[in-house]
């Protein structure tokens, strides 16, 4: 029995099973970590989710819509005659959006939010609208309920009471609810009253000022047959989305300024339309603007590190069974197992500093803690300094090769697998010689 014991001792595959066993029970720490890491991410998105629910959230600005009222007489079979509310949308033949975004950084706890302040000028004009579509007689037109809307995505975000410039007169905006369907919640102003006579069909010349705060993403809507958009931000990293790109932009250290012209052509609803024949329903899937970007989230780029931690608690055991097999060191399955830990604390350290020290130092800073702890061991373990180099070597190597992976967002994948078909190789040509069925000579 003794010397069965003994030969699974010396036996390099009973090693490798061992090592393989120590592998999957390590697993457990690693998930526990990850766990750690999505539990902290969670906290983060619950402090944004905050500061976003009491500054302003993303907003589309949407509009403006002179909305024009009529009524339809209907008659029912049994001869009854009621008359029913419809409205007439029409949008402006030009918008010219001129905005200004001033971009801060706001927290809660030791979570951070990109959250702006804009001030957002809107000029142009609505056409002579085209009543004969509505086939209804012109005392069906409800002049004095008149009103222009302007959908925003968060309208408790608007500082201060905007104001309509029509005619020569001011009209101030007021709460609107959706009126207009398929747009943002509206804030309307009432022109019905301005508009007297030949005015009613008369193109109407508007400009409209709006302060607005939001956070992440401001758009816009193209709600002119032509919309011009000149935008301006204190923000040095945008990230231009929606469904049309700056004509032009600069983007250097102190912000950035970007330009949009967009044609009606290709958008997805009309320049006019009434509540029967729809319109304005698909009118957020035509918005465009920009995200003020933030580089990819510590949680995010440490639960993607930690993603790698199996491989290198491997990689590190292969490199202490290849001192067991080249140079006739014996481990304990323990002192394995212990390695693993440091290496799993790597992980650990890495959120806990990366919260307070950003994600770069800190992960200098847990490199040296863990590598320094598992080479302090490895001196004694390994019997000499120089080998305890060469695994400080190895273990400079694996996360300097994680960290530039972790950098390269556009490549991670291809560089991942390059690393690891260099790492595979590397394995092999040092084991080709080995014969694994040898019985190798260990002192007990």
């Amino acid at each position: 029995m003794q010397e069965l014991v003994s030969r699974l001792r010396q036996s390099a595959s009973a090693k490798v099973t061992v090592i393989g066993l120590l592998v999957l029970i390590l697993l457990i720490p690693l998930a526990m970590i990850r766990s750690v890491i999505l539990d902290r991410e969670q906290t983060g998105q619950a402090a944004t989710t905050y500061i976003q629910q009491t500054w302003g959230g993303d907003q589309l600005l949407a509009g403006p819509v002179l909305v024009i009222p009529y009524d339809v007489v209907h008659t029912t079979n049994a001869g009854a005659v009621f008359n029913s509310r419809r409205h007439f949308h029409v949008l402006p033949e030009s918008l010219d959006i001129d905005a200004d975004v001033r971009a801060e950084i706001r927290s809660r706890g030791i979570f951070e939010v990109p959250v702006y302040t804009s001030n957002i000028k809107l000029r142009g004009k609505f056409p002579r609208p085209d009543l004969s579509q509505l086939k209804v007689a012109e005392d069906a037109i409800d002049w004095s309920g008149l009103f222009v809307a302007v959908g925003v995505t968060d309208g408790r975000a608007i500082a201060e009471i905007p104001a309509l410039r029509l005619a020569g007169e001011v009209v101030r905006f007021e709460p609107g609810g959706n009126r207009v369907a398929g747009l943002p919640p509206q804030i309307v102003a009432p022109i019905g009253k301005l508009l007297q006579g030949a005015d009613r069909l008369a193109a109407l010349t508007f400009e409209i000022e709006l302060a607005l705060k939001g956070s992440r993403s401001l758009r816009f809507l193209p709600a002119g047959d032509t919309t011009s958009v000149a935008l301006r931000s204190s923000w040095p990293a945008p990230s231009f989305s929606g469904n049309y790109l700056p004509e032009s932009h600069e983007i250097d250290a102190s912000g950035f300024s970007a330009r949009w012209q967009v044609s009606s052509i290709g958008r997805t609803f009309p320049s006019h339309w009434t509540d029967e024949s729809g319109g304005a329903v698909t009118a957020e899937q035509s918005s465009f603007g920009v995200d003020l970007y933030v580089p990819i989230s510590i949680y995010r780029l440490t639960e993607r590190a930690a993603k790698y931690g199996i491989l290198f608690i491997g990689l590190t055991f292969v490199s202490y069974f290849l001192f067991e097999v080249v140079a006739a060191q014996r481990l304990h399955p323990l002192q394995y197992l212990l390695v693993g830990l440091a290496n799993c604390v790597f992980y650990l350290l890495l959120i806990s500093l990366a919260e307070h020290i950003g994600f770069g130092w800190s992960y200098l800073l847990s490199c040296i803690a863990s590598a320094a702890l598992i080479v302090a061991y490895s001196r004694t373990l390994l019997g000499g300094r120089g080998r305890a180099l060469i695994m400080a070597a190895v273990l400079g190597l694996l996360y300097g090769f994680l960290y530039l992976t972790l950098n390269a967002e556009t490549y991670a994948m291809l560089a991942g697998a390059i690393g690891l078909w260099a790492v595979l190789a590397a394995i092999m040509y040092l084991t080709r010689r080995i014969d694994w069925y040898r019985r190798p000579d260990v002192p007990g």
